[in-house]
């Protein structure tokens, strides 16, 4: 795969139109999927405009050793590409470590490929438009559901290097009741041989040599155009116009109309322009949105002797384990492994639980109106009452597993010491990784290291546009005409599930209404 677009795909600011039919407004997972399909059908004139830097388009575990990446994705610091435009009244909380990863690809260049639907329990017509529920879950257009199309390419996608996505049986890895199996992912090796991979991108549908040619051949009708900040988006009575856009690197400014918008710039950056777009237009006096959510997610870190381990776990060890298995009911959540062993020869346990935030008041992106564009963010948030609940019900699944994991083993057992609140923590994943990696403190064997990851940080955050709500049962937005949205910013409930895979279904179910 090429690491650069085409010229004839990519547009500098001096050949950006002053007009598109169709204006996506970010240019990551979202909405380059809503951009590939929309040059599938045959669509023309769709352009995409994306802040970011558009010359590097290398998925991170491709481009760098195994370690190297888990550091760009877990220290932002360490990532060139990493911006944060908001300020945080919640700190730690959409604070440190909360941010964009601003580049075309955007997130799709950095994601493990996880594939999990939202789960039955939270994808519900009590919290979903129905239409919703039954073309992700059911059936879309009278054929498969969008959960089993977009699962069917992706695992013809990950084959054309002879990996696969499937879960199988044979690798499950039980511990006492928990039964751990791979998720299904849409990874594949980085080259023939190379011991690096890379999770999909629709950047590939332009990147691979035999999906760009049949972009070439058809109607070749999307541009995409780094380096370009979506100031606005522009109204004239209750419809959106085009957006006001200004170039990242001369801060020259311009103007460009669109037959129909949509947001995909990520959920906060989203919301802004959404926020200001309602409350210029007046269809809302206020200058926030609420219902902002992340994952809640917590977990220990714990390195162990393979002394007196059973071979079969030091042998799993050394090829490497990415695993997990749905949490109890009253924690939802879903509980990750990841295991691997040193060089030394000690295993590397990392266990984590993945949960649902409920949508809130307490989750605020809020605007500083003013006469200049952007307007300036602040990010609050805090806990419900169920999120309350479900924190301590993973620290109780949490601490099961380890019990059992040391029973099972004739590991020490030492209990997990959550020895901070979660809105308050004292340790996170970030902080945890830094002191496992530095030399000159080395592991105390058997001592598990417990911590919580700040809301924001996990990279999962939505809610703010939700179906139902803000936008109609076609994406739309309810109080502006022909402005539409992607990603997680417009889902009603997270579940615990990844937000990936169902990002790229309703970027695909957007198609047919942007197009009719």
């Amino acid at each position: 795969m090429t690491t650069s677009l085409d010229t004839h795909l990519s547009w500098k600011w001096e050949e950006l139109p002053d007009r598109a039919e169709v204006l996506i407004v970010g240019g990551g997972l979202a909405g380059l999927e809503l951009a590939k399909h929309l040059d599938v059908a045959g669509a023309g004139d769709v352009l995409v405009v994306e802040a970011g830097a558009g010359d590097d388009l290398r998925h991170v575990y491709a481009a760098n050793d195994a370690a190297t990446a888990d550091r760009i994705w877990t220290d932002e610091r360490s990532d060139e590409y990493f911006v944060q435009l908001w300020n945080s009244a919640a700190e730690p909380h959409f604070g440190q470590g909360s941010g964009l990863r601003r580049r075309v690809g955007g997130r799709s260049l950095y994601w493990h490929g996880v594939l999990l639907p939202v789960e039955d329990w939270a994808l519900t017509e009590a919290d979903w438009p129905r239409s919703v529920v039954d073309d992700l879950a059911h059936s879309w257009q009278h054929g498969a559901s969008l959960y089993a199309r977009v699962r069917s390419d992706l695992r013809e996608w990950s084959q054309r290097a002879a990996a696969t996505t499937a879960t199988t049986d044979d690798r499950a890895l039980r511990v006492g009741r928990f039964r751990f199996v791979d998720p299904p992912r849409a990874v594949r090796p980085a080259g023939a041989g190379s011991p690096r991979w890379e999770a999909y991108s629709p950047l590939s549908h332009w990147l691979e040599p035999d999906t760009a040619a049949k972009s070439r051949g058809g109607g070749g009708g999307v541009r995409i155009a780094p380096d370009i900040e979506t100031l606005a988006v522009l109204t004239t009575r209750g419809r959106a116009e085009g957006v006001a856009v200004r170039h990242r690197v001369s801060g020259e400014e311009k103007r460009v109309t669109a037959g129909k918008v949509v947001l995909a710039a990520g959920t906060v950056e989203s919301t802004r322009l959404a926020i200001q777009a309602l409350h210029r237009a007046g269809k809302r006096a206020e200058s926030h949105l609420t219902g902002l959510v992340d994952h809640i997610v917590q977990g220990f870190n714990v390195s162990l002797t393979s002394e007196g381990l059973p071979d079969w776990l030091v042998s799993r060890a050394r090829e490497g384990v990415f695993s997990f298995t749905p949490g109890s009911g009253s924690s939802h959540s879903n509980l990750f492994i990841q295991l691997d062993l040193t060089e030394a020869g000690d295993l590397r346990l990392e266990v984590w639980a993945t949960g649902e935030q409920i949508r809130s008041a307490q989750g605020v992106v809020s605007c500083s109106p003013g006469e200049a564009w952007p307007w300036p963010v602040t990010i609050s948030t805090g806990l419900a009452d169920q999120d309350a609940r479900t924190v301590e019900a993973q620290r109780d699944e949490l601490q099961e597993f380890w019990s059992v994991w040391c029973t099972e083993f004739g590991v020490k057992s030492v209990p997990l010491e959550f020895d901070f609140t979660f809105t308050a923590p004292s340790r996170t994943l970030r902080s945890v990784r830094e002191s496992l990696r530095d030399e000159g403190h080395p592991p105390v064997h058997h001592q598990p290291v417990t911590w919580s990851s700040p809301l924001g940080s996990e990279e999962h955050e939505g809610g703010t546009l939700a179906l139902g709500d803000v936008l109609n049962e076609n994406q739309e937005f309810c109080e502006i005409d022909g402005l539409f949205a992607v990603g997680p910013a417009i889902f009603p409930r997270q579940g615990s599930a990844n937000p990936s895979l169902t990002s790229l279904a309703l970027s695909r179910r957007l198609v047919p209404i942007l197009m009719a």
